[in-house]
């Protein structure tokens, strides 16, 4: 682990996960160079295989920069390149910089690093990320935070990588009046009237290493002292609506589909439809990674990248339509826990940072991280659903229980072959059925290179 575990455990006992009050702590992370290495790797990952699903933002002082965020896009990471080097190659001055939102996606070292910093700010049965968290980066050579003042809507987590320096003014309760404040979509409400308000400021310098916790509503900017990443959390509270209503949505029958424009007397007809039971779904599925969902989800899925392995998508396994709702909607709620605990309550990995063919036989593997599978009785009452890594598959005729040594096995560091792996999986299933499931838990990242 690239950071302080002892500092960080302790934060997270004294601060998770309201996150209140600004917190420094200096050279928490112990091998920023790490940290900053497993970034260049995802942003060259993304750029070179998939780059139009990469999330990147680039800024010029002021303004969002769409021509400088198009080049990055189209312009990979050369081999050993780093963040910073690439920023300065696509930019044409020294105050652009860029953002990337849900970096992790892009590498399986890197989620797993973050999602070990993650499970520390959990306290079980007490609180979870239920909506899960963002990683994101920031690189930048010079000049200040180009949105200026400003404040977010959740606490941010930065951990500095250097390898310049970079400043921080944090200002406490609301500390500007209405004149000099401007409201902005996406920042709430912000100021470029900088300098002048410094002196009401407290000021933090970040030195590669240093961490900042900065809770949500609170007034702060960066100036940056050279070319410099930081690796940022924010911690997503409860979208309770969104989170129920998907489940909703995902548990019901697919309802006829709508013209763009439809009259509100066929939207009335669509719920109905959603609360109304119908016939029975099949008892039982081959074994098949679970489908894409019938209906679009509130936030779009980017398109798959082909690969030689087929790797399963998130979706729901279908729950009989018939079935008691209330039955129905718990099911999806707990496969869209087990989604994100089998991530370590990060975004799923994104098909590109995944393996692309088998590893070769005799080689050797290990889970990914404790947790990374889960398995859960199907909701028609034969069968089992398979969460590996934020997929799921279907196991037809084989219990839940049936998964449970394997489960638990996902604490072990002890590493296995593929064979031994398929050997592990319940007896109930074939030969051919077995060696599949074990390749697609490799396949999801769920197991991976020793």
């Amino acid at each position: 682990m690239s950071i302080d575990t002892k500092s960080w455990k302790a934060f997270a006992a004294a601060h998770a996960p309201d996150l209140t009050r600004p917190v420094f702590l200096p050279g928490l992370v112990t091998d920023p160079g790490h940290l900053a290495r497993l970034i260049d790797d995802s942003l060259r990952t993304a750029t070179r295989h998939a780059p139009g699903e990469l999330r990147l933002r680039a800024f010029r002082p002021g303004a969002f920069d769409y021509r400088l965020t198009q080049r990055l896009v189209t312009t990979p990471l050369a081999d050993d390149e780093r963040a910073v080097d690439w920023l300065t190659r696509a930019a044409e001055t020294h105050e652009e910089c860029l953002a990337v939102n849900d970096v992790s996606a892009w590498n399986l070292e890197l989620a797993a690093e973050v999602a070990r910093i993650v499970g520390e700010l959990d306290a079980e049965g007490v609180h979870e990320l239920v909506s899960g968290t963002d990683v994101y980066t920031f690189v930048a050579h010079s000049g200040w935070t180009p949105f200026g003042i400003h404040k977010d809507s959740e606490p941010s987590l930065i951990f500095h990588l250097g390898p310049s320096p970079k400043e921080v003014f944090v200002w406490h309760d609301q500390p500007f009046d209405a004149s000099g404040i401007t409201p902005n979509p996406s920042f709430g409400r912000i100021t470029f009237d900088i300098e002048e308000h410094l002196g009401t400021a407290e000021r933090y310098l970040l030195r590669p290493g240093d961490f900042l916790c900065i809770p949500q509503d609170t007034y702060h900017v960066f100036r940056n002292l050279g070319p410099s990443a930081f690796l940022g959390l924010t911690l997503y509270p409860a979208k309770t609506r969104t989170l129920i209503t998907e489940a909703l949505w995902r548990a019901s029958p697919p309802p006829a589909p709508l013209p763009p424009y439809p009259p509100a007397h066929a939207l009335l007809a669509t719920a109905e439809s959603l609360l109304t039971p119908r016939g029975h779904a099949p008892a039982t599925r081959p074994l098949v990674p679970a489908g894409t969902p019938t209906a679009p989800a509130p936030v779009p899925t980017p398109a798959p990248v082909p690969t030689p392995a087929p790797v399963p998508t998130p979706a729901s396994a279908p729950a009989p339509a018939g079935s008691p709702l209330l039955a129905r909607v718990a099911h999806e709620l707990t496969l869209t826990q087990l989604r994100l605990r089998t991530t370590g309550h990060l975004g799923r990995p994104h098909q590109a940072a995944l393996p692309r063919t088998a590893p070769t036989r005799g080689s050797l593997l290990r889970w990914a991280r404790p947790g990374v599978l889960a398995a859960v009785p199907h909701p028609d009452g034969t069968g089992s659903v398979l969460v590996a890594r934020g997929r799921t598959l279907t196991v037809p005729s084989v219990e839940a229980e049936a998964f449970a040594r394997l489960t638990e096995a996902t604490t072990s560091t002890a590493p296995f072959t593929l064979d031994q792996l398929a050997a592990a999986l319940p007896s109930a299933l074939d030969a051919a059925e077995r060696d599949r499931i074990a390749r697609t838990l490799h396949t999801t990242g769920a197991v991976i290179a020793r």
